[in-house]
């Protein structure tokens, strides 16, 4: 789905890869994790998406004007999970909501695992 917003200059349309991207691009910033990973994942972490493809561990849902974000991440051996992810709720939401005036409601961090650095 593509959120449509109209002004008196015309409309923006956003993309739901466009959220996706966003999203993607912010969490791999964020302190503690390694990367994101391919959605779905359950049987380990086999696959760390590259940075072309960071969109891909993200779902996005767009209602109006309101967005829920679902992110499959890979974290670093040592790090608190709660707080890493709590951190990068907040910075994902903040991105999303002043690079797209969207309202992100509901983010969710899937960690489907944790790699050790030797």
């Amino acid at each position: 789905m593509i959120e449509n917003q109209r002004n008196n200059y015309g409309s923006i349309e956003i993309a739901r890869e466009a959220v996706a991207a966003i999203a993607g691009a912010v969490a791999v910033r964020c302190y503690g994790i390694v990367g994101m990973a391919p959605r779905g994942l359950r049987q380990g972490v086999s696959e760390i998406l590259g940075k072309d493809a960071l969109g891909q561990g993200v779902e996005v849902h767009i209602e109006g004007t309101e967005v829920k974000v679902e992110l499959w991440v890979v974290m670093c051996y040592g790090v608190k999970i709660a707080e890493v992810a709590h951190n990068m709720v907040e910075a994902v939401r903040y991105e999303i909501e002043r690079m797209t005036g969207l309202r992100a409601v509901e983010i969710n961090v899937n960690v489907v695992g944790v790699k050790v650095f030797k």
